[in-house]
């Protein structure tokens, strides 16, 4: 596959000659103004190795916590989960409000094909902002693993393989300039806004119908989905020899990735809301029984 990396659209992401050199803080990336994404790209790229070994340490601290948990009574984190869900939430919406600004504005600049063929601006300003939030906070979101052990919940090779691979892909195509990250970055947001949402208010007691769990699902598929329209495109345009920006490398990681994404994330969609009947909608329909009953 021949994919030139980087097109004469990205001058104007020339690192300024002021910009300082040696380690990169988060506190300097956060309040620079305005927001510099080489800046952010160097401090993703020296916490790079740092992630990887926080994804390692994950798998082995899940797993000892699930073990260690076989003979114990769940904790009760209602309150800190009430929180935790709350704040993803604002996060995932507030992200997703700035990156929908920021695709709007390639749209209109640049057309809609060249906003995931090139990166255009969407890496600077708000947009750029978030999207560097963005990566780092898939580190965050292995905490989802910790209450789904601590609580005793069923632990899903889905949740973890999931949470472990787009947090490394994350870290190590951001500082790739991947026109096509746009989007990736934008849908995930989106989705994670519902789904925090949902989440928070399942952990606040409110009952939410099942087919709202559902549809979840379907936008999360969609979203992976859509990602590969994008990729087959991308990579149609880098086969016929146009300039993409992209790398041979990252391109196929991600498609691997979405590809098996969209098995597991399939598999879980029949499993849960087509045999049999649904467990989800099985389980909503034996409590309403239930309360019948009563």
């Amino acid at each position: 596959m021949r994919i030139i990396i980087y097109s004469s659209r990205l001058t104007s992401h020339v690192v300024p000659a002021t910009m300082p050199f040696g380690e990169v803080s988060f506190l300097e990336v956060a309040t620079t103004v305005p927001f510099q994404h080489e800046l952010s790209k160097k401090h993703i790229a020296q916490n790079q190795n740092v992630a990887f070994w926080i994804s390692m340490g994950y798998m082995v601290v899940i797993f000892g916590i699930k073990a260690a948990m076989a003979n114990r009574k769940p904790f009760d984190l209602t309150g800190p989960l009430n929180l935790w869900n709350a704040l993803l939430a604002i996060f995932s919406t507030a992200g997703s409000i700035a990156c929908t600004f920021g695709l709007l504005h390639e749209f209109t600049t640049r057309g809609f094909f060249e906003s995931y063929i090139h990166i255009g601006e969407f890496y600077n300003g708000i947009s750029g902002f978030f999207t560097w939030l963005f990566v780092l906070s898939k580190v965050g979101e292995f905490g989802d693993t910790l209450f789904i052990v601590l609580r005793k919940k069923p632990l899903m090779f889905l949740h973890w393989y999931h949470h472990v691979l787009t947090m490394n892909y994350a870290f190590m195509s951001f500082e790739a300039n991947l026109g096509f990250n746009t989007w990736i970055t934008w849908m995930n947001f989106s989705v994670h806004s519902i789904m925090y949402g949902y989440y928070m208010l399942r952990s606040f007691g409110v009952k939410v119908p099942a087919w709202i769990a559902k549809n979840i699902t379907t936008m999360q598929i969609l979203q992976f989905v859509i990602t590969h329209f994008i990729l087959f495109h991308v990579g149609y345009l880098a086969l016929t020899g146009q300039s993409v920006d992209s790398t041979t490398g990252y391109y196929w990681f991600c498609l691997l990735m979405e590809i098996s994404y969209v098995v597991l994330f399939g598999n879980f969609y029949y499993q849960s809301y087509i045999k049999g009947g649904g467990k989800k909608f099985n389980a909503e329909k034996k409590k309403g029984s239930e309360k019948k009953s009563e």
